[in-house]
């Protein structure tokens, strides 16, 4: 437990430090794309050092290990398999109308073809890997 709380501390720091890099190394013009990444990297690490940092003090580890226990039988219990695979299947099917509404709105908005093409071919994509995914789950199963 020890060590995993200085691997948080180094987390936090790693953060504390790229807040420092985005804000006075990378403060020009021609930097700011690289400051935007440093600020979004900064604020991730340092929040989830921090979090689990605390968490670390809250949790006894022997909590820890029920917690973990308990939520592998949760993800591999055959019943909330099933809904997962419902629920991807459904909202699969939704975005199709969806990415199909969302083409012809960008047709009407006069859009250049390309960027239409490439949102036809993101559908494509969908049913090409339906496709695939269903004859492997098939030969498998």
């Amino acid at each position: 437990m020890k060590n995993k709380r200085i691997f948080f501390l180094l987390m936090m720091l790693g953060g504390a430090i790229l807040l420092f890099a985005a804000i006075f190394v990378f403060n020009t013009e021609e930097t700011r794309m690289v400051s935007g990444l440093c600020f979004g990297l900064s604020a991730s690490t340092f929040s989830l050092g921090a979090g689990w940092f605390i968490r670390s003090f809250l949790v006894s580890p022997e909590e820890d290990d029920s917690i973990r226990k308990q939520k592998e039988i949760e993800v591999n219990d055959e019943r909330n398999t099933r809904i997962r695979e419902r629920t991807g299947y459904m909202v699969a099917r939704v975005m199709n109308y969806v990415l199909c509404a969302f083409i012809l709105v960008l047709g009407f908005m006069g859009v250049d073809r390309t960027i239409i093409l490439l949102v036809a071919g993101m559908i494509a994509l969908e049913f090409i890997l339906t496709v695939y995914f269903s004859n492997r789950y098939s030969k498998i199963l």
